[in-house]
């Protein structure tokens, strides 16, 4: 789905192209926005930097920018138990990877950061060295519709669902995005697209067995794809609100850390997310 960039009367928004993220826009006007295609990270430092007003922010990313963003009509992705797209996948069980070479997809902003905390309180995992794809690794962070592709494709003897080790260790929902606007953004135009989110992605819940024709492809059936859709939050609750202090609080106690900006014009990324 595409918009009209010269239209200076729209915000420009970031367009998250994963399965997981497909109600907000599936029904969302062709008027109501600008909308900019990026992975997680990129969109991340496209807000920050200001050539995106809003967008769905990996967590982690939000918490960083603190006062620069505000919540956008307290939505995002969230889910309790298995995530079924945030996968470690790895050759060896996940307690034996202690000095091991963990590769990590340049997507990633707040998986990893939800895996370093599971690392320390979960698995007691020490002394790894986080690495990119192409280098030699024992195991794998994947997110997204690839890590969709790598689960059918089968090809690490062990997988580990982040958000099923996080309910293991907390028993709390793990918030994963959250829709965000710059603060410093047109209060008229913020109230326009903010009704119209909401009231798209009210409509785009009503309309998962569309996104599932739509999406199924020779990895997920309509089936799978509808069950995928339907495993995620994407209006919070209290609940939903607890598990992100938690997760906050967690990540506080460790070095502070976070992976390598990229740059927003980072082609390879782009191309990296489908955006059918």
């Amino acid at each position: 789905m595409t918009t009209n960039p010269s239209d200076s009367q729209l915000l420009k928004v970031g367009h998250m192209a994963y399965l997981n993220s497909e109600v907000f826009y599936r029904k969302l006007a062709t008027n109501a926005c600008d909308l900019v295609a990026l992975p997680p990270r990129a969109m991340a430092a496209a807000v920050e930097s200001g050539e995106l007003q809003a967008g769905p922010l990996p967590i982690a990313e939000v918490h960083r920018l603190g006062g620069k963003v505000r919540s956008l009509g307290n939505m995002g992705v969230a889910c309790t138990g298995p995530a079924m797209s945030v996968f470690l996948f790895s050759h060896k069980p996940v307690e034996d990877l202690s000095g091991a070479n963990i590769a990590v997809t340049s997507h990633t902003a707040t998986s990893i950061q939800l895996l370093r905390v599971l690392f320390v309180d979960l698995w007691s995992v020490a002394d790894h060295k986080f690495v990119e794809m192409a280098d030699d690794h024992v195991s794998a962070l994947v997110i997204g519709d690839p890590a969709l592709q790598m689960l059918a494709n089968g090809s690490y003897e062990y997988s580990y669902d982040l958000g099923t080790a996080w309910h293991e260790l907390t028993g709390l929902p793990f918030v994963f995005a959250e829709w965000v606007v710059r603060s410093d953004a047109p209060e008229n135009l913020v109230d326009s697209f903010e009704r119209s989110l909401i009231q798209a992605t009210q409509t785009g819940m009503e309309s998962v067995e569309e996104i599932s024709k739509i999406r199924a492809n020779e990895s997920m059936s309509e089936n799978d794809v509808a069950t995928y859709v339907r495993n995620f939050s994407y209006f919070f609750g209290p609940d939903e609100r607890v598990g992100q202090q938690e997760f906050k609080l967690r990540l506080s106690k460790l070095p502070e850390w976070r992976p390598a900006v990229l740059s927003v014009n980072d082609s390879s990324e782009t191309r990296a997310v489908s955006t059918s």
